[in-house]
């Protein structure tokens, strides 16, 4: 399939990467003169020979029924319009996190992302924080869902601790007696306290 990322910046690079490696020709669509800056990282984006570079443009429409089949492009420098027949377009733009009101609240990084730890805790006893606006690296659905089940598991865990019951598992296999078998590291045991 032929495709265009659009965006542009170092969290594109491995977009770039990844798409050049799945489809037969990719246009990388940036508004400026270079999609990268690192020309060591550009050059290794390009090395496969599919990706084709639109420097100076910005996307226009997506043309298409039941199925994208084009995406129409604006030379931002003379105006031109040019259609790129595609079967899919990719958009990474990054992202600006929304923390302004947590600042003094939770402890944000320099990016004004809310540290969390691996529970998904902030720095505020029942304060949780999930998904793109944690410091987790990858931004991504699939991510954000597994980090929103681990804070709403905590949150739980931590209402019902302020209620007096305590809730936590322990998956350990030193602790599973298998019948014929020494205990000797292999079970499962759960843990209710």
């Amino acid at each position: 399939k032929k495709v265009v990322l659009v965006g542009w910046g170092l969290h594109n690079y491995e977009n770039i990467v990844r798409l050049r490696d799945y489809a037969s020709k990719v246009y990388w669509v940036f508004p400026g003169e270079k999609p990268l800056e690192e020309e060591e990282l550009l050059n290794e984006a390009m090395s496969k020979g599919n990706v084709e570079l639109v420097p100076f443009s910005e996307p226009v429409e997506v043309k298409g029924d039941k199925r994208v089949q084009a995406l129409v492009v604006r030379n931002k420098k003379t105006g031109e319009l040019k259609t790129l027949e595609v079967d899919g377009v990719f958009v990474e733009m990054g992202y600006v996190t929304k923390t302004d009101f947590l600042k003094g609240l939770v402890q944000l990084n320099e990016k004004g992302e809310v540290v969390v730890d691996k529970m998904c805790r902030t720095s505020k006893p029942g304060i949780f924080a999930a998904g793109d606006v944690s410091e987790m690296p990858h931004k991504q659905a699939v991510i954000a869902a597994g980090m929103g089940a681990c804070a709403a598991l905590s949150a739980y865990a931590y209402v019902m601790e302020k209620r007096g019951r305590k809730v936590g598992q322990v998956a350990d296999w030193r602790h599973v007696e298998i019948p014929g078998k020494k205990k000797e590291g292999a079970g499962l045991s759960i843990k209710l306290r």
